[in-house]
């Protein structure tokens, strides 16, 4: 009797630890979402104003056509300026002083391509999330056989357009205002126009010299010139407001307007 009484008790005993244990999980629970309430823990809530709204858009090319994403872009491009190495001064014709510096500059930048460093350049994130959104243009970015020299619009640019992207008028005089991008047709326009946009954007050949006229993959023509100390895209004498340093396949120029993609 006096064996069958010990295990009882120890039964009791495992029991009542237990249920203290479970106590005290609930109230230290309890206790923290009281604190989080009162914002003196953090929270998921509070750290999610961290994430950045490139993060936040859809993957799907209308994502980033709100106005107020763009803006958002924009306020956070101040907050987060481009380190010196990911920005030099505009490109100049001609190969004066072959020194170490350039070449030390292709050996630490020899495993980086293009896209890397779309993604690494805040104030046009906006351009930068259209080139993921097709198969054709990524696939280049990300093959270091196949140099890019790609003209990028500032963020700004983009929200300044008079119309977005997706949109054409012959589309709208077609299809009427109702009708142009409604549907599954409707959608399959936008999704070329904005293609069309982003592949007027991107220029075969890198290096690229002055004044040499070149087939976009969009199939229009464009060159550079330099005027002083600033360069200019033609047609449309569009400012290169900055360049990401070269890379294994190309380049990346920061323009702040966009080219023409008709």
């Amino acid at each position: 009797m006096k064996t069958l009484y010990n295990i009882q008790l120890a039964i009791y005993a495992t029991v009542l630890s237990l249920t203290l244990v479970w106590l005290a999980i609930a109230a230290a629970n309890t206790a923290a979402l009281a604190l989080r309430q009162w914002d003196l823990l953090p929270c998921a809530a509070h750290s999610y104003k961290k994430i950045t709204t490139q993060q936040r858009l859809p993957p799907d090319f209308f994502g980033y056509i709100v106005g107020s994403q763009v803006e958002g872009e924009e306020e956070e491009e101040e907050e987060i300026a481009p380190s010196p190495q990911q920005v030099i001064m505009p490109p100049y014709a001609g190969g004066g002083g072959g020194d170490n510096t350039d070449d030390n500059n292709d050996n630490k930048n020899s495993n980086l391509i293009v896209s890397d460093m779309l993604v690494k350049t805040p104030k046009i994130n906006v351009f930068a999330s259209l080139t993921r959104d097709f198969h054709p243009v990524l696939d280049r970015l990300n093959d270091q056989s196949k140099n890019t020299t790609v003209l990028a619009p500032l963020n700004s640019a983009i929200s300044a357009l008079p119309r977005k992207p997706w949109e054409d008028p012959e589309d709208y005089r077609v299809y009427g205002e109702a009708g142009a991008y409604s549907g599954e047709e409707g959608q399959e326009r936008a999704k070329r126009n904005l293609q069309r946009f982003v592949e007027a954007h991107l220029v075969p050949v890198s290096p690229w010299g002055e004044g040499e006229e070149v087939e976009t993959v969009g199939g229009g023509k464009v060159r550079w010139v330099k005027e002083g100390d600033t360069v200019f895209v033609e047609p449309g004498h569009i400012e290169v407001d900055s360049l990401t340093s070269e890379v294994s396949n190309g380049n990346v120029w920061v323009l702040k307007g966009v080219i023409n993609y008709q």
